[in-house]
């Protein structure tokens, strides 16, 4: 059915050219909300109708008998309903052959092959210490991105930006060595601005980290390390690995920033006042123009966000796409005026804003980190699976409430549950099958109302793709395994697969395999194992 719906834009995309010598933004069809609006809805008529200022029911008409001219073989009927849209009624042949292209080729069925270099920066939470709940959202989102990404046919490269250089540094060394004089029954002021968590007394009772106490340069190192190597388990838990760990005190000590600087003020884009540098970035549409050095000659993280995205395109990267938190909205202009600046295309650069997250228990986390809840702590809580399936349920722009005590229920409440049971009872159903084997030409006997509805359902999956995969929201993936799931267990208690009719037994063996295939797969995507036993 992907080569149908494929089959059916490109015919839509050259109606369109031909007879009105117009493009439209797919995509150009939809899924129906209802079956008795057929398998695939068009509103192109509705797009043209408001163009061209001309009847949609005519336009419509028009293009019906288009596309019945490619479409005849496929199709079982092509209404029109008011005010103009175009349904589409897929024959059960068609179903039926998606089925069987599904069983040989598996996953690849689903799959693109869109060749782009795609550079996705997501996390890069200060090494300060370790993650909280909030950074495990973006952790998580941006990963499953990249899956989908990936499957796309996408040169896809994860990146951690480190932030190992500037005062927040500083404060962490600062209040391990405070904790390290306390420890020693020192009278000691804690540094007002400082680290209070659970982990900075640990770092500080470390014999390797004390021994340094007297060399700043090699114990900065030696506590970033530990930092860092905390994020690193954190992020092993929830399967997640970056790449490439990208490092802000390389881009300085490399004069990479000076470089940019010294690139901007050739173009005479820089100016000074007040003592300072200030990046004329009013010039390429953002609000107000900034300063990039201080008076006193400190950098400003801008000026590191400049040549560091600099680099970025110099590694001729097709696409960047920057993952970050809701407090920098008003940071993605100054970002996107520079790139212009550096006469780059500003839309290299995609800006997904994550929003932030709360938890919602009976029970009382605990805050080891001194004012945050830990990561680690909702892993081994509610387990890897749970908390990337619940980071994902909602769209990005929103606000997520993470439900701890529904996350662990036992029960059909619960989605991933829901979602899970499903690859369960299809493994108990071929633990029951001495051999299990798929045999194509036994698909056509496929005819029950809730075969072809759970097949209609299962062929859904290439839309929900195209979805997550433009919006870069993973939650179009969870959705669809909900409904998917749902048709499954509807027809799970209508209708048994291993049936005494050896035809229909092995047809629904066909059904049942082509299921567990695209919930693997979509499971997958979202970076989730499938169970086989509940």
């Amino acid at each position: 059915m992907k080569s149908f719906q494929e089959k059916v834009s490109h015919a839509l995309e050259k109606i369109i050219k031909k007879d009105y010598n117009l493009f439209l933004e797919h995509p150009l069809w939809a899924l129906p909300q209802k079956q008795e609006f057929g398998d695939l809805s068009s509103m192109v008529a509705l797009k043209l109708a408001s163009l061209l200022k001309k009847d949609p029911l005519e336009i419509a008409a028009g293009i019906k008998i288009s596309l019945e001219k490619v479409l005849s073989k496929d199709v079982d009927k092509i209404e029109i309903l008011r005010p103009g849209f175009i349904n589409i009624f897929i024959s059960p042949k068609i179903l039926i052959k998606s089925l069987n292209k599904i069983l040989k080729s598996k996953d690849k069925f689903f799959r693109s092959q869109i060749k782009r270099k795609v550079l996705i920066e997501f996390l890069s939470a200060n090494p300060t210490g370790p993650l909280s709940v909030a950074h495990g959202r973006q952790a998580v989102v941006g990963d499953a991105i990249a899956n989908v990404l990936e499957f796309f046919g996408n040169d896809v490269k994860r990146e951690y930006y480190l932030n190992d250089e500037g005062r927040q540094i500083e404060r962490l060394v600062d209040s391990v060595l405070a904790r390290i004089k306390e420890n020693r029954g020192e009278d000691v002021v804690f540094p007002e601005d400082g680290y209070k968590g659970e982990y900075v007394s640990a770092t500080a009772s470390s014999l390797s980290i004390i021994k340094l106490e007297l060399d700043r340069e090699r114990l900065t190192k030696a506590i970033l390390k530990e930092q860092i190597d905390l994020i690193k388990g954190d992020l092993k838990a929830l399967g997640i690995k970056f790449d490439n760990w990208f490092s802000q005190k390389t881009l300085i000590s490399g004069k990479k920033v000076e470089g940019v600087i010294d690139l901007l003020k050739k173009k005479s884009l820089i100016y000074e006042k007040d003592g300072a540098l200030w990046f004329s970035s009013t010039k390429f549409g953002d609000d107000k123009d900034r300063v990039i050095k201080k008076a006193d000659g400190e950098l400003t993280y801008f000026a590191s966000d400049i040549a560091y995205h600099k680099d970025k395109i110099d590694r001729k990267i097709d696409k960047l796409i920057n993952l970050w938190g809701p407090d920098h909205h008003g940071y993605i202009k100054r970002v996107k005026s520079a790139i212009k600046a550096l006469k780059h295309d500003q839309d290299i650069l995609k800006i997904i804003i994550i929003q932030l997250v709360t938890l919602k228990t009976k029970e009382r986390m605990s805050k080891r980190a001194g004012t945050m809840i830990l990561l680690s702590d909702l892993i081994k809580d509610v387990g890897p699976d749970a908390t990337r399936f619940y980071y994902l349920t909602r769209r990005n722009s929103s606000h997520l409430e993470f439900d701890l005590d529904l996350a662990k229920e036992a029960s059909f409440n619960n989605p991933l549950y829901y979602i899970q049971y499903v690859c369960a009872r299809i493994e108990s159903i071929f633990r029951k099958i001495e051999d299990v084997s798929f045999n194509s030409s036994f698909s056509k006997f496929l005819k029950d109302p809730e075969e072809l509805a759970l097949l209609r359902a299962l062929l859904q999956f290439p839309y929900c793709l195209e979805k997550a995969y433009h919006s870069q929201e993973p939650v179009f993936v969870i959705e669809f395994l909900k409904d998917l799931a749902a048709s499954f267990h509807k027809f799970y208690e209508k209708k048994r697969v291993l049936d005494d009719d050896k035809k229909v037994s092995q047809a629904r063996t066909n059904l049942v395999g082509a299921v567990r295939i695209v919930f693997h797969c979509g499971l997958s995507l979202l970076g989730i194992k499938p169970v086989e036993r509940m």
